[in-house]
């Protein structure tokens, strides 16, 4: 989708950022945006996934509006 220009944002928890910029590099993608979301997301409550979807939202939001990099 990015490249017909949609903007997309990937989620990654921590340990699988370095991974996410890696298979997006591939792809053609240098400048990757990824939200990270806290690790782990296997193993736990459905209440806790809810919790660090909703700690990322406003990131995710940043970078499909043009940002290339959280902050």
């Amino acid at each position: 989708m990015e490249a017909r220009g949609v903007p997309c944002v990937l989620l990654a928890t921590g340990p699988f950022e370095g991974l996410a910029r890696q298979v997006g590099e591939s792809y053609g993608f240098a400048t990757t945006r990824i939200a990270v979301v806290e690790h782990p997301l296997g193993g736990i409550g459905r209440e806790a996934v809810q919790e660090r979807a909703a700690a990322v939202v406003e990131v995710a939001l940043r970078l499909l509006s043009g940002a290339r990099r959280p902050g």
